[in-house]
């Protein structure tokens, strides 16, 4: 794991990050991959390739072009085997897709959390402002009061 620090005006806010394996990193792309208009294009053209070659006849659909030991009974355990495997990957892919996805929504959870603590120095530091410019606005009436008092010898009083 390692640790960005991010900074605040008050202190700094740390986001821990982990160091991605090599198969997290793999995963990733490949899960990402899997979900683009790319990848999903490829398999409609794959698809509409697939069911003319069958449909029109240019292949047996019978299975005589495929060897006998590919459409016996006893290739059954091998094929599913293989189709078992593709959607245990396939899953795999699923978990190493929703774990990037909890990463990153940790990594803006914390990005939020340090504006947060950022919003909540500026707001401090706003208020203590606003109190010095509340001070001086006083002062300065006080200082122009005096100033008036020192000239026309008026103290405010007003006479009948």
């Amino acid at each position: 794991m390692s640790q960005t620090k991010i900074a605040t005006p008050n202190e700094p806010v740390t986001v821990t990050t982990e160091k991605l394996s090599l198969f997290q990193r793999a995963a990733d792309k490949v899960s990402y991959g899997m979900g683009t208009p790319l990848n999903i294009g490829v398999w409609i053209i794959l698809v509409v390739g697939w069911t003319p070659t069958f449909a029109l006849h240019i292949v047996n659909a019978s299975g005589s072009f495929l060897p006998t030991w590919f459409t016996s009974t006893g290739y059954n355990f091998p094929l599913n085997l293989v189709t078992t495997d593709a959607e245990l990957y396939i899953g795999f892919l699923v978990g190493a897709s929703s774990n990037r996805s909890e990463r990153n929504l940790e990594a803006t959870l914390a990005r939020i959390s340090a504006q947060d603590v950022q919003i909540d120095s500026v707001e401090d530091k706003l208020s203590e402002v606003l109190s010095q410019n509340t001070a001086l606005t006083q002062e300065i009436h006080e200082l122009t009061k005096a100033i008036h008092e020192a000239l026309t010898g008026d103290k405010g009083i007003a006479k009948p």
